[in-house]
């Protein structure tokens, strides 16, 4: 009877057989890719559209129209925010031309030259706009300093800096799984 449980036990530890995918499966799955994708796209040219308009709001109610630290500042972090609007447009345009009916080989040109635009805006782009960025936050704070109580400002500098430092987070995450899926598709041809 030993021997009749070891096997129950063996054959219990098999994995169950899949089936192969259908095609129609993998193109609902491809097609929810990029859904994904598009739906990033307008995430982030909403959120950071937002933060133009919050920021303008700011630049308008502090009447900053004198050339100080404040208007610097906020002129420098409106524009780069601006630029990142516009090459996340040029991303969702070049993205909206990927055909996904055309041949595997095809399809998987189109999105390794998408990512490596993505690459490109990752690596050169983004990191200029984010260190410009920072630049204009830290132009900021003088005034900030002499317009804000003690406890004020300290909660602007630890919060603004905080959320600068988990923005950088987030961005390395999004880059590496960019680069980890353009070799993938680099390894497909």
């Amino acid at each position: 009877m030993e021997t009749f449980d070891a096997l129950q036990t063996l054959w219990n530890k098999q994995l169950a057989v899949s089936h192969p995918a259908s095609a129609a499966d993998l193109m609902k799955k491809g097609e929810a890719h990029l859904q994904k994708i598009r739906a990033g796209h307008r995430g982030t040219i909403a959120i950071i559209s937002a933060l133009i308009i919050v920021l303008i709001g700011y630049f308008v109610a502090m009447k900053a129209y004198q050339m100080n630290g404040l208007t610097i500042g906020l002129t420098l972090m409106i524009s780069v925010m601006i630029a990142r609007v516009w090459l996340e447009g040029i991303s969702a345009t070049r993205f909206r031309r990927i055909r996904p009916d055309l041949t595997l080989a095809e399809f998987s040109a189109q999105m390794q030259a998408y990512y490596t635009w993505r690459k490109r805006v990752h690596t050169v782009f983004i990191p200029t706009i984010y260190v410009l960025y920072v630049l204009g936050f830290t132009g900021l704070l003088p005034t900030l300093k002499a317009n804000l109580s003690p406890g004020m400002y300290l909660y602007c500098v630890i919060s603004g800096y905080s959320f600068l430092l988990l923005f950088a987070i987030f961005l390395v995450r999004i880059l590496r799984n960019e680069r980890k899926l353009l070799e993938f598709l680099k390894g497909l041809n």
